[in-house]
């Protein structure tokens, strides 16, 4: 029974140690410019959300759309203004 609870405390010191040592490590917050570049946009035809500095945009009637590709772009543009 003492060896369990030697192992559960030596256990859970190396889980505290390993703790402190990711929040010292952890990396810096980023800028709100690199946060708004890196944020996630839904496929105008697709739904499907990606990064948006990936994106292939269309900006009409004020609004921007974003597209994975240039076909998702294409069958939008054909079923949106034809």
């Amino acid at each position: 029974m003492g060896s369990l609870l030697r192992i559960f405390i030596i256990a859970l010191l190396f889980f505290m140690i390993a703790w402190v040592i990711r929040g010292l490590v952890r990396p810096a917050p980023r800028s709100d410019q690199e946060s708004l570049e890196s944020e996630l946009v839904a496929d105008s035809l697709t739904g499907v959300y990606f990064d948006r500095r990936k994106a292939i945009t269309v900006k009409t009637d004020g609004k921007t759309y974003y597209f994975m590709n240039s076909e998702n772009r294409d069958a939008w543009l054909r079923k949106n203004f034809n």
